[in-house]
């Protein structure tokens, strides 16, 4: 059995990429407003994973005092 030559793995993962950059977009209107719901939603991510931290830490100083 012959292999063809190896292509390197940024040439391999290009359609990959296509592919899941498509399946993001055919839910959009534009490009734009995918940008836009990407940025608010790692927004919500933050405050989300704040609010958390400060309930751990909260919580974790009610129980030391």
């Amino acid at each position: 059995m012959v292999f063809p030559l190896f292509k390197s793995m940024t040439e391999l993962l290009i359609p990959v990429k296509q592919a899941e950059k498509r399946k993001r977009e055919r839910g959009f209107a534009s490009q734009e407003a995918m940008h836009r719901y990407i940025k608010l939603t790692e927004q919500m991510n933050k405050t989300l994973k704040r609010r958390v931290a400060r309930k751990v830490l909260d919580q974790s100083l009610k129980k030391s005092a």
